[in-house]
């Protein structure tokens, strides 16, 4: 047995439950907390989403193996006991026994897992099958028992699966045509009570849930508020009680509000610019190159972000497992260094012409940084076209190959295995289209290497490899400030999701 690993997460969690498709909740309970939601939410099927936020909701509710303490460092079971590594290949896991499903059937068994990872593989619905893009099989030991077999070694298996892998129910879906909508019940710490489509998500505390807390919200409503000053004025309004990722320009108007604090946590969520190699001009690792140092990462920090971002030079910050460090090489803005560059590639008599895309509203001033960038580009000769698409549109675009160049989020980036290898390993998806036998080799290795100190070493080749290449260059992980209503503490964690059990009110 080379690694066993053992949590429960007794005192930490709460839930209530109910199903419905019905009217937006109305703030008026004084344990009903009211949360701001950026993300997309688009099914009620737990497997047609693949955000950070979403899997958060469905962990809480129906259940997933178990979640990152960024508190405490380690990884924690929900629906798991314990687990171990039996060989190089087989992780073996045991479920709990002191679960009730939430509406009073049994606890979760090994043919609810079987019946889950079929689900991710073959729903037609399911966008999540990445997420087991290094597994073999799934196999029962017994009723509480099952085995992860992997392709090949995977040191990082925890941070594809465990907070991602959402338990539903066999024997509901048999009972049900359509489960996802006639039986939503888990075995999590809070029950589905509603979903409205692009609208709000209601949960309700699962009181049988072992480790309840009283003080946790009765009813919790993720309420979808894109715009950034809508949150903020409804926060200020009191239409709800936390008010997520306030952009650094509007941090001021919350300063010195006796009703209001507000609570800061650093972010595993990189932000970066992609150049697809599969795209002119960015086959020319020069013009990639010549791009990276016309961006003044340090300027547009400390005076359009207010110094709220810890700047990235490279796909690693000190959030991330196997962080050792700076890395060698790094690209600084030198904005001579990228007309030279330019030059060097041909365009001595006016750069490339490019299509960027950018989100609007879904990450932090992310239109206007993105026009910064372009301004930035425009000065050392790049021609660019800057487009805002709507935002289910660009990442359909982008997961489908379809975008030169873009600026986005790469959120549960804990470890950095499985973000690099989704973006940047030859063929695993479309993404960005780069493709380089040295990194295949170096990211197969890393996945493969069980020992941490020797893994770390390689990411941190894998690391130095992609900072040259720059198929992706790293900006910044923001420092993710929340506005919340005095008189509910949340210490925020680095996903920046909201853990309900975690609220005290």
């Amino acid at each position: 047995m080379l690694l066993k690993k053992k949590s429960i997460l007794a005192g930490m969690m709460a839930a209530a439950g109910a199903v419905g498709f019905a009217a937006p909740v109305v703030a008026q309970d004084e344990k009903l907390l009211m949360v701001t939601s950026t993300f997309p939410m688009t099914s009620p099927t737990p497997y047609a989403e693949s955000n950070a936020q979403m899997y958060s909701v469905w962990c809480q509710t129906y259940g997933c193996l178990g979640r990152y303490n960024y508190a405490e460092k380690e990884y924690q079971g929900i629906l798991v006991d314990d687990w171990e590594v039996v060989d190089p290949n087989t992780w073996r896991f045991h479920l709990r026994e002191d679960l009730v499903r939430h509406d009073g059937g049994s606890g979760p068994t090994t043919k609810d897992v079987l019946h889950s990872y079929d689900r991710v593989m073959n729903d037609p619905d399911s966008i999540q099958k990445n997420i087991f893009s290094e597994v073999e099989t799934i196999r029962a030991i017994d009723d509480h028992t099952f085995e992860i077999v992997t392709k090949e070694p995977l040191a990082s298996l925890l941070s594809y699966i465990f907070d991602r892998f959402i338990i539903t129910s066999a024997e509901l879906a048999d009972a049900h045509e359509n489960p996802d909508e006639e039986a939503a019940h888990g075995w999590g710490p809070y029950k589905l009570k509603s979903y409205m489509l692009d609208q709000e998500i209601a949960l309700e505390k699962n009181a049988d849930f072992p480790g309840t807390s009283e003080s946790a919200p009765d009813t919790a409503v993720y309420r979808q508020i894109r715009e950034a000053e809508q949150r903020v004025t409804a926060l200020m309004n009191g239409e709800v009680q936390i008010a997520r990722l306030i952009p650094p320009q509007l941090v001021s108007r919350l300063e010195g509000n006796d009703s209001v604090k507000l609570v800061e946590s650093p972010s595993i969520e990189q932000m970066f610019l992609a150049f697809n190699p599969k795209f002119e001009p960015w086959t020319d690792v020069r013009v990639r190159q010549a791009a990276a140092h016309a961006i003044n990462k340090d300027l547009i920090i400390d005076r359009f972000l207010m110094g709220l971002a810890d700047r990235l030079d490279g796909p690693l910050g000190e959030q991330q497992i196997c962080y050792t460090g700076p890395l060698d090489y790094i690209i600084d803005y030198d904005p001579e260094e990228s007309r030279r560059l330019l030059a060097e590639a041909g365009y001595e008599d006016g750069g490339p012409e490019i299509e960027f895309m950018t989100a609007s509203g879904r990450y932090i001033s992310d239109r206007q940084v993105s026009e910064i960038v372009t301004q930035m580009l425009t000065e050392v000769g790049f021609q660019v076209d800057l487009q805002v698409p709507e935002y289910a549109n660009l990442t359909a675009a982008m997961r489908n190959g379809e975008l030169p160049m873009y600026y986005l989020g790469r959120g549960l980036f804990l470890d950095p295995s499985e973000p690099l290898s989704q973006y940047l390993e030859t063929d695993v998806t479309q993404r960005i289209g780069y493709s380089n036998p040295e990194l295949d080799a170096l990211l197969q290795k890393e996945r493969q290497t069980l020992d941490p100190d020797e893994r770390c070493q390689v990411v941190r080749e894998a690391a130095e490899l992609i900072a040259e290449e720059v198929p992706m260059f790293f900006m910044w992980s923001h420092r993710l400030v929340h506005g919340v209503q005095k008189g509910i503490d949340w210490e925020a964690s680095a996903d920046g999701e909201v853990w309900l059990a975690d609220v005290e009110m």
